[in-house]
């Protein structure tokens, strides 16, 4: 794997370019979340449902049937309105920066009278507050958000994999070198 390291260096420029287009397309992005999201659901019910009918009568669970069966209906749900499904994702994606929000400021508030920080971590609390509201109701915003994070987390996993590659293909010539300086000696 040591030998390979310029498979790490194409993955990390993918990435880099997957993030690029990701922040560049936000609504596309969220959009494809959502459906791999319904497709993800229908299959996981479809599964269900077969190994309720290949399982004996002994081992089938009537709850994992009316599970699989849900999952199924949800799965066709999502994917027969990809507009609800992709505005749900916001808002979930909503709430949780609106619980970070909260938290940071309710952290900053205690801190900041025996630590300068306090105040930012208020500061960036009130900020999540108000992304993760305009999230919430605006699915422009929610999408661009989601696409901001997802596409900053996809380009800084390209980064960190193209500098591992590097440092993969430095240690490949430093043991290659004690590899070669050990037979010179034999």
């Amino acid at each position: 794997m040591f030998k390979k390291w310029w498979v790490l260096l194409i993955q990390g420029i993918i990435m880099l370019i997957l993030g690029i287009y990701i922040l560049n397309n936000p609504v596309e992005m969220l959009a494809g979340i959502s459906l791999w999201i319904g497709i993800l659901i229908l299959f996981t019910g479809i599964l269900g449902i077969f190994g309720w009918i290949f399982a004996g009568k002994e081992h089938r669970d009537t709850g994992a049937l009316i599970w699989s069966l849900l999952s199924v209906v949800f799965g066709l749900i999502i994917l027969g309105n990809l507009l609800a499904a992709m505005k749900a994702v916001t808002v979930i994606f909503g709430i949780w920066i609106l619980v970070t929000g909260f938290s940071l400021l309710s952290s900053g508030w205690k801190v900041k009278k025996e630590n300068s920080m306090g105040w930012f971590l208020v500061i960036v609390g009130i900020l999540s507050l108000i992304a993760g509201i305009m999230m919430i109701t605006n699915m422009g915003s929610g999408a661009a958000g989601v696409a901001t994070i997802l596409g900053f987390q996809v380009i800084l996993s390209g980064i960190a994999l193209i500098i591992l590659s590097f440092a993969k293909k430095m240690i490949v010539s430093k043991v290659e070198k004690k590899i070669d300086d050990l037979k010179s000696r034999i």
